[in-house]
């Protein structure tokens, strides 16, 4: 008996509750007018407020961030690292401190998350620094390149990089590793390398970058540019060492106008749900 292909299909779901800290699987995204509820809502800055990412602070990834109410993604953390006690941090309210944060060319006004988060996450990444939260009244502006054929007008983001989601094809990651593996590599790339929110399975390798429009359970979905990638993907999320790959081999054929390309950004069109096992339909094409 021959089964027919099911098509592609979501395999996992991500979301980073701390910008370039580690991240956690989740059985569905909730979709609010930012992007998912409890995604990168928070930020570690430094003093003067430029957001501080794993690019250059490898440390970050030490940082394992968790709900206190799992079924609340909007508010209070528990922050672990290895050799050090357990924080409790709660959303700050309206009284809180204000700062003016730089996330990439954009600035942002965010609420300061208290003394004891700033001298907690400053300990373990090894230089000053300061946790912040997005808040209602926060305003940065979702550029159109990640909107596709949606809408951007009127729409805001939180931390992420620019597009309220990413989506990556678990076979383009198997493609990879079939590269590093003819170029006698012995270690496999793990997805977690390449942050994405939503894992695709049940395509071919980068059929994901062919899409213009796509509905996943009740939500529509426009993709805009595909994701430049940079020197994180070769920081080991264990060991957070820095090596070459696999920067050097997705160089070699997923460079285009002088980017390394992997991944498409992703915009919503209303907030929704998108869950495990949901299948993915292709509505328009590039």
């Amino acid at each position: 008996m021959t089964v027919s292909n099911p098509g592609p299909y979501v395999a996992a779901l991500t979301i980073y509750p701390i910008k370039s800290t580690t991240g956690m699987d989740v059985p569905e995204i909730v979709l609010d007018e930012r992007g998912a509820m409890g995604d990168r809502r928070w930020l570690i800055v430094d003093p003067a407020g430029q957001a501080i990412t794993a690019r250059e602070c490898h440390a970050m990834l030490r940082i394992v961030p968790s709900f206190i109410d799992e079924h609340d993604r909007e508010g209070g953390l528990w922050l672990a690292a290895e050799g050090e006690p357990l924080l409790h941090v709660a959303v700050p309210d309206a009284h809180a401190e204000q700062r003016r944060v730089v996330v990439w060319d954009d600035a942002i006004i965010a609420h300061d998350a208290g003394d004891a988060a700033a001298e907690w996450c400053s300990r373990v990444i090894g230089r000053e620094a300061r946790l912040v939260r997005v808040f209602d009244d926060s305003r940065r502006p979702l550029k159109p390149k990640y909107a596709g054929p949606l809408p951007y007008q009127g729409r805001d983001v939180a931390f992420t990089d620019g597009a309220p989601l990413m989506m990556l094809g678990l076979p383009s990651v198997d493609a990879l590793n079939a590269r590093l593996t003819a170029r006698g590599h012995d270690a496999m790339m793990d997805r977690r390398r390449f942050r994405a929110n939503v894992w695709l399975s049940g395509l071919d390798a980068h059929q994901e970058d062919t899409w213009q429009l796509l509905r996943i359970g009740d939500v529509t979905l426009g993709a805009g540019t595909l994701c430049a990638r940079c020197v994180l993907t070769t920081v080991d999320p264990d060991t957070r060492e820095q090596g070459t790959e696999p920067l050097r081999t997705l160089a070699g054929y997923r460079r285009m106008d002088g980017l390394v390309m992997f991944g498409v950004n992703l915009t919503h069109d209303a907030p929704g749900v998108i869950r495990v096992g949901d299948p993915v339909v292709v509505e328009s094409l590039r």
